[in-house]
Order: structure tokens, then C-alpha cells, then sequence
């Protein structure tokens, strides 16, 4: 068994941690809860739709897996509120500017740029970048992928589409160029960055072309790029001279205003970012955030997903709505364990009070550990590690030893008896 990196059970180390972990309390939170009962999110409607139904006809175990999954992840991927903050603020210490900001929606740039005016919305106006960022005269829009597989393919048209739908807009509406022009913009850059490869060290242009399926999309997008300025018969410059941290160069000048499209990796991504303004190398991020990764998320998505399902099965099996979570929050003795791990989080420590708290439940539902192998035991499994009850019990010890968590979850047990 492993112990787990868990924030929700850190002392945070800064400000990023400290607002990170309020996060994924109140996601982990959130997903617990629905392991406590089987109230259902899903009409009659839903469950035909969806398959829930005909999930049921092939095996009552099946249908069991599929809700929970349904009911866990549609929660998870409705609660959005600050997933980009870690990030943002990793890469906003890597260098400095005037203004900078994340997911920015171009309708939004006359505002940001301290202008009064707006923009007719359009499909060319209609846009988001992941990053915008002021510095002097220079305005950089960028678009970043994380390794050089992210999005594959359809990943680098969809960005390359941006940056030519960019163009298009450039090039033919006085009033964005003006915008442009009033807040003493002068340069424009529109970056395309991949910031690492699939071992997780910096990326380069070969990296990357080893992924072909992927570079070939940039590639299109290059030449989707090049065929709108010949048609619209705007002189042009084009660098395709590969370096391992750049792929290709295009610039062109519109009234004024001389805008670069650049296709860039690893640490070039953050010097063209921060236009010569840059402090802490790509190292230095990638250090950052490696030191910022835990294990709350994923996997209190799985151990969720799987104790709703046994809590399924063991009510359809057995007339017991009890699952190892239950078991635990409802019995003082086997609580009374977590907490000899909370005060002594090592290894050794949670072996032992996990082969007491199985023992234990052994007592008050004989029949829980009959329902095997558990969802999260089948999942785990299959990245080839080896995964077994005592490891998936010790995963639920891990987080019920968050007091915070504990404490909702024991309210939300109370309210769920008075039903």
C-alpha cells in the first residue's frame, strides 16, 4: 500500500497551496457525500437515455458501476471553479509584465486595454486564448499545451485555427487595429507553446515531430495561415528554419501594428511570453509544479466512484446500505483507528490500523469484503499496479484522516438517518 500525497491532509506550504487545498476539500467533500446514499440524479428519462436502464438488463453489477460513475463525474466536471488558478499563478511568477491574463476572451480586449469601445461580436471576435499578456508595446496571445501529445491532432488545428481567425481579424477591421493601435500597441505575438515532451522534460521541435500525427496538425495550421495572407495579398515573411525550441516564424506588418506567429517549445514558450522580461527558466516551472501534485483529485474520483457502487451492490445483495466508507463513519472504535493515523502519518502506522479496520468491519458486515473485486481494485489494477482490498481500504483511511472531511461527512450521515 502507498501512502497517498494528499493536500487536503498537508499543511500548506504558500498562498497557491493554501487556496488549492480550500478547493479540493470542497471537492472530495462534494464526492464523499454521494457515497452515503443512492439518491439518484437521474429521472426515468435519464436512465434510458443514458443506458442506465438497458446497463441493468445486461448486469445488475454493471448498472452499479455506470451510475456511480455518472453521478461522480458528472458532479466533478460540473464544478469548474478555479482549476486554472495553479497554473496561472506558477506561470505568472515566471516573469514579469504589465498586465496579464488567463482564459481571456478577445470581446473583452478593448476593456483590458483601459477603452470604452466594443467589438461587433462575430465568429473572428469570438475567441478565447489561454494566455494574453502586455509588456510595453507588445500585446502576446498564447495558446499552451502542456505535453506533445496534448489534443493531438485536432488539438494543434483548433489552436493554429485561432491564430488565423486572429489574422483574419487583423487584417480586415479598422476598429480592432485601432484598439490595438490607441492603447500603444506596436508588436503583437501569437504563440503557439508546447512546454513538454512525454517523459516530462522540456519539449522540442524533433520531440515533437516524433509524434507526427500531432505536428502534422500544426503544420496545416501553418499553411491554413499562410494561404489567408496570399489571399489577402499581405506581404510576409516566413522562418521555417527548425531549431530544437522553435518550429517556424510568420510575420507580416498591418498598419502598423507587426504581428508574429510563432510555433515554439520548452523554455522559448516562456521567453516569448514574457517578451525578454522573463525571471525563472522552464526548470524552475517544472520544478514548481511537480512539488504542487497530489493525489487528491484522481483518486478520490475512483475510491468514490467504487464506494457508491459496492454501497449499490451490498443493498441489492444483501438489503445492507453499507459501504466501507459507512462502516467507518459510523462506528466510533474503527474511527478511533483513523485517528492513530492522522497523529502518525507513516508507512507501518497505516498498515497496521488498516488490517484492524478491516477486521473490524469483518464484524459488523460479513458480507461487505464478499463484494469483490471493488471498481477501484479493477481500475488501478489495469496501470499495472498491484492493488488489492488492503490497499483500497488504506486509500479510504488516507481521507477520512482529513478531520474537515470526516466532520461533513458525519452531519451529512445524521441528516441522511432523520430522512
Amino acid at each position: 500500500m502507498r501512502l497517498r500525497k494528499l493536500l487536503i491532509c498537508t499543511e500548506p506550504r504558500n498562498e497557491i497551496e493554501a487556496g488549492l487545498k480550500r478547493m479540493y476539500i470542497k471537492r472530495v467533500q462534494e464526492m464523499f457525500k454521494k457515497t452515503l446514499n443512492m439518491e439518484s440524479i437521474f429521472n426515468i428519462f435519464d436512465e434510458v437515455f443514458h443506458g442506465l436502464s438497458q446497463a441493468s438488463v445486461v448486469s445488475e453489477n454493471l448498472y452499479s458501476f455506470y451510475e456511480s460513475l455518472l453521478t461522480i463525474t458528472s458532479y466533478y466536471q460540473h464544478s469548474q471553479a478555479g482549476r486554472g488558478n495553479l497554473v496561472a499563478k506558477l506561470l505568472e511568477e515566471l516573469g514579469t509584465s504589465d498586465k496579464m491574463e488567463f482564459e481571456f476572451a478577445l470581446m473583452k480586449l478593448p476593456q483590458w486595454l483601459g477603452q470604452n469601445i466594443k467589438f461587433e461580436e462575430s465568429v473572428l471576435t469570438k475567441q478565447k486564448f489561454d494566455i494574453v499578456n502586455k509588456s510595453n508595446d507588445t500585446l502576446a496571445f498564447c495558446e499552451l499545451k502542456m505535453k506533445v501529445y496534448s489534443g493531438c491532432t485536432a488539438g494543434r488545428v483548433e489552436l493554429m485555427e485561432k491564430f488565423n481567425k486572429f489574422t483574419k481579424l487583423i487584417i480586415g477591421n479598422q476598429s480592432f487595429r485601432n484598439c490595438i493601435k490607441s492603447a500603444g500597441i506596436r508588436n503583437v505575438f501569437l504563440i503557439g507553446g508546447i512546454l513538454f515532451d512525454i517523459q516530462g522534460e522540456p519539449a522540442t521541435s524533433q520531440k515533437d515531430e516524433d509524434w507526427s500525427i500531432c505536428y502534422n496538425g500544426l503544420l496545416k495550421g501553418k499553411d491554413d495561415i499562410i494561404k489567408t495572407l496570399k489571399d489577402k495579398n499581405i506581404q510576409h515573411k516566413i522562418d521555417e528554419e527548425k531549431l530544437p525550441e522553435k518550429a517556424f516564424l510568420i510575420e507580416f506588418v498591418i498598419d502598423g501594428i507587426k504581428v508574429s506567429i510563432i510555433a515554439v517549445y520548452g523554455n522559448e514558450v516562456i521567453k516569448s511570453l514574457f517578451v525578454g522580461r522573463q525571471k525563472y527558466d522552464i526548470e524552475h516551472f517544472k520544478k514548481q509544479l511537480e512539488e504542487m501534485l497530489y493525489d487528491d483529485l484522481w483518486l478520490a474520483q475512483i475510491i468514490t466512484v467504487s464506494e457508491r457502487a459496492v454501497l449499490d451492490q451490498n443493498f441489492k445483495k444483501n438489503k445492507n446500505l453499507n459501504n466501507y466508507v459507512i462502516s467507518i463513519l459510523k462506528n466510533n472504535d474503527i474511527l478511533s483507528e483513523v485517528k492513530k493515523f492522522q497523529s502518525n502519518r507513516d508507512n507501518k502506522t497505516l498498515e497496521e490500523v488498516t488490517d484492524r479496520v478491516i477486521e473490524m468491519i469483518k464484524q459488523c458486515d460479513k458480507n461487505l469484503l464478499d463484494i469483490s473485486p471493488t471498481p477501484a481494485e479493477i481500475i488501478i489494477k489495469m496501470s499495472g499496479e498491484n492493488y488489492n482490498i488492503r490497499d483500497y481500504v488504506a486509500d479510504i483511511i488516507q481521507f477520512l484522516s482529513c478531520k474537515v472531511v470526516v466532520n461533513v461527512l458525519q452531519l451529512e450521515i445524521f441528516a441522511n438517518d432523520r430522512k
